[in-house]
């Protein structure tokens, strides 16, 4: 584990490359260092130059008097390796790389990065970069960055795989009054990843009492990719346990993942997986850049609300409208004011004013309607947290109502935050509220949405139970035997298991499958029906056929003889037309009564190991893309969390006022099919459609297993 306390709150900084031209990196990075406050050391390394603002500076890095707790490296990428190789013998093991020309700029650029890696590794450093912007920290009052980095010291840590992004969010915080405790930013992630930094924050989540910090310590995050996908959710989910984690990762489209492989040459990953995979660990995913800063904004400034509860006073019906359809959208619930707050608010209100939630006081309100509203709302005991909307009319007292805004927030302690609507005429009021730390934004559904994150994020704390492994459980020997069997008994270079071997592997694991076999005649398939019962299913089982309803290789409720043949004659014709006729075969297995068809798979990630999937099954199964993820391992719990997840999961309960079916069992089933995955890395995927879901039970009816 690497220990990076000495990396982000050094006691002296060496500048390889700094410079006495204004306009280059090696001088900005030194005088922020210098702006910023740093007490400690500080060397300015150029063989060329004898003084930079005021420093001596050193010819080469082994004639400095001490060594560096931290260096930074601002030179050309050629210089870097062999720059290293200095640093390391002096004997500093915390090394920033500014220099670009990496993995981002093509086939050299990779090699020169594997170069690095190798020699970090080899020469013990941990390097952040290259590529990257360098971090600044108000804990050890050091700006490392050749960036303008403003706001005061708070308690927003975040890290950006962008540097530039991170420029754009200094000037951001400090015209909104947001203050960091650090700021980290990763470039191409050569050594230092986001893994190391949220260990390292982990760490730090001991020092809450530090002077200056407050007990949140929201973490923000934007990342193009992830190295270690299990290892950052369980990091993650340890962070979101007790501060607010969210994070803005882009590649949603393909031309977005080409772009991100051209700006720092990391593969973007599958984004179905990982918005699973984030609500899981407790990580709020961000749409955009707004509703990044938005997060960073009030995970800043506000107590998360107690519940979902919310209240509005406007001073305008229409945006009050709007506000009441965000709040439902956003999972929210409009509060219902008691009798006793509707008689003072009735008895402090112009008798056209509306009373009921949202309460509308009126367009000519002034600050102290406002106060007399606020105050009575927030005497509620059913509201968890209120939404100011204010609109500027030609008698709105913006100031005052912002000033009166913040005195009730602090009388009260309940969540507010405001919607102050308009253009320039409105500024000074928001200044207002950001000095007492209240969230405004110019349109109300931006103040709901970002209010119900608050929300998911604090239920989620109280709800989320994750557990992540980061090695495949071993199967007991005697069900690795019987697997093992399984396998061996198909032809060599099978991609895909016949039907009968993927029911008995289901069957190894406790899945219940209908019973079946494989007919070479049709007196082969009255004997199974006379060893079992009418009505049956025939089927074509092969590897050429993914939907077999589509292709007319499935006939279900056969109850006779004659049925029978017919049905055997259709799939002989068929299963001649196939190509592949050694792994094709006819199958005949007993049907299962009515109940409702959903399916369930699991599929490997690269980044986060084995994904279960569930949802609607048979043909609804692509037609209303009812997909639903969830990481392995899993409990009955989380199960139960996946199907009341999908689509399908009201019929499975009893839609409108229907009969329910066998829920318990399906969960089961599901746990089940998890064991199996974790258990073996033979198979890269495995798919069940449908698992049919009867009053009574759950049947793994079609299973697809593709070996790897």
């Amino acid at each position: 584990m690497r220990n990076l306390n000495k990396f982000f709150s050094p006691n002296s900084v060496a500048v390889l490359g700094a410079s006495r031209d204004e306009k280059k990196i090696g001088h900005i990075v030194l005088k922020n260092i210098v702006n910023s406050g740093f007490r400690g050391q500080i060397f300015p390394i150029n063989p060329k130059a004898e003084n930079i603002i005021g420093m001596d500076c050193y010819k080469s890095y082994d004639k400095l008097p001490e060594i560096p707790d931290l260096a930074i490296i601002s030179l050309p990428v050629e210089l870097v390796l062999k720059t290293l190789e200095s640093i390391a013998k002096k004997g500093t093991k915390n090394v920033i790389v500014f220099s670009a020309g990496f993995k981002e700029a093509g086939k050299q650029g990779e090699e020169m990065e594997r170069k690095l890696r190798t020699a970090a590794e080899k020469l013990e450093l941990n390097i952040l970069g290259p590529n990257c912007l360098g971090f600044a920290s108000t804990l050890s009052s050091l700006n490392a960055t050749f960036s303008r980095v403003g706001g005061a010291r708070g308690n927003l840590r975040f890290m950006s795989q962008s540097g530039a992004l991170a420029s754009g969010i200094f000037d951001w915080a400090k015209q909104n009054n947001i203050g960091f405790s650090e700021f980290i930013t990763l470039g191409n992630k050569a050594v230092l990843n986001e893994n190391d930094i949220l260990r390292y924050w982990l760490g730090r989540q001991a020092e809450k009492n530090e002077v200056g910090l407050s007990k949140c310590q929201p973490v923000g995050m934007y990342l193009e990719s992830l190295d270690a996908g299990k290892e950052f959710l369980e990091l993650a989910s340890k962070v979101s346990a007790k501060d607010p984690i969210f994070i803005l990762k882009p590649g949603k489209s393909k031309q977005a993942q080409k772009a991100i492989r051209s700006h720092t040459g990391s593969m973007a990953g599958d984004d179905a997986v990982q918005d699973a995979a984030f609500d899981q660990a407790g990580i709020i995913r961000c749409e955009g850049v707004e509703d990044m800063f938005d997060l960073a904004k009030v995970f800043s400034w506000e107590n998360a609300p107690r519940g979902p509860k919310v209240a509005v006073v406007s001073n305008a019906g229409g945006p009050a409208v709007i506000s009441t359809d965000a709040i439902e959208k956003e999972g929210l619930q409009l509060a219902t004011l008691s009798q006793k707050t509707l008689n003072k608010l009735s008895k402090n209100l112009p008798r056209a004013a509306s009373v009921l939630n949202p309460v509308d006081v009126l367009g000519d309100a002034l600050a102290d309607r406002y106060q007399e509203a606020i105050a009575d709302v927030l005497a509620e005991k059913g509201v968890d947290a209120l939404v100011v909307i204010l609109t500027p009319q030609v008698m709105t007292q913006i100031e005052a109502t912002a000033d009166l805004i913040g005195k009730l927030s602090a009388k009260y302690g309940k969540p507010i935050v405001c919607s102050f609507m308009g253009g320039n005429i409105i500024d000074k009021g928001e200044e207002i509220l950001n000095k007492y730390k209240i969230p405004s934004f110019r349109f109300p559904e931006r103040a709901i949405k970002a209010l119900a994150k608050m929300w998911q994020w604090e239920n989620r704390k109280k709800t989320r139970k994750l557990k992540i492994e980061n090695r495949r459980r071993e199967v007991a020997s005697k069900n690795n035997t019987k697997l093992e069997k399984i396998i061996n008994s198909v032809e060599k270079n099978t991609k895909v298991l016949p039907a009968v071997q993927a029911d008995a592997v289901l069957n190894l694991f406790g899945i219940k499958t209908p019973p079946s076999q494989n007919v070479h005649s049709l007196a082969e398939a009255q004997e199974f029906v006379e060893k079992h019962r009418w009505p049956v299913v025939l089927k074509i089982s092969s590897p050429e056929l993914i939907h077999k309803t589509e292709a007319g290789a499935v006939i279900k409720n056969i109850h006779n003889d004659e049925q029978l043949e017919k049905a055997g004659a259709k799939m002989a014709a068929i299963a001649k037309k196939l190509k592949n006729k050694s792994s094709t075969y006819i199958q005949i297995q007993t049907q299962v009564g009515s109940g409702v068809e959903v399916i369930a798979g699991v599929k490997y990630d690269a980044s986060f190991g084995n994904i279960l999937m569930f949802g609607a099954g048979g043909i609804l199964a692509e037609l209303i893309g009812d997909s639903n993820l969830k990481m392995l391992p899993i409990d009955e719990a989380g199960a139960r969390q996946l199907i009341a997840k999908s689509k399908v999961s009201k019929l499975l309960t009893g839609f409108r006022n229907q009969k329910s079916f066998a829920l318990n069992k399906l969960a089961t089933l599901l746990v089940k099919l998890g064991n199996l995955a974790q258990s073996t890395n033979c198979f890269s995927e495995i798919t069940i459609n449908p698992i049919i879901v009867t009053e009574r039970d759950a049947w793994a009816v079609d299973p697809r297993i593709i070996l790897k």
